[in-house]
């Protein structure tokens, strides 16, 4: 899938390595307008059954609640397949943000990529 960036907008999507598809990064600013133009992209990168998606968010810059659930919706879709989503996310004030929204047990949260990607697999909700 090749990068996506909004020219109208501050935000964007890339898939780092094409030969490794569950990590997708993404920067920016996540608010309803991005989350209505990713959702469908993120939806495309679907793992297979069992599979892990990693969304890295290390280069985004606002979240907001649309942008939360997006990432909601994408990991219930992932659900529905054995599979998992898990944020990759460092930043203090985003962290918060996730937490006041109540989210922080309900969206897996990684501190960095080797993390994420080394999240045990047994993981997958049920």
């Amino acid at each position: 899938m090749p990068a996506y960036h909004d020219t109208e907008a501050a935000f964007g999507m890339r898939v780092p390595h094409a030969e490794d598809p569950r990590v997708v990064e993404l920067w920016g600013e996540l608010d309803i307008l991005a989350a209505h133009r990713l959702a469908d992209r993120l939806r495309d990168l679907f793992p297979g059954e069992g599979g892990t998606l990693v969304a890295d968010l290390r280069g985004v810059t606002f979240l907001d609640c649309s942008g939360l659930s997006m990432f909601v919706r994408v990991q219930e879709r992932l659900r529905a397949r054995q599979a998992r989503l898990i944020l990759v996310l460092t930043d203090p004030f985003l962290l918060r943000v996730v937490r006041l929204a109540g989210l922080a047990d309900a969206l897996r949260v990684a501190p960095d990529l080797d993390t994420a990607l080394a999240w045990p697999a047994r993981d997958v909700p049920a």
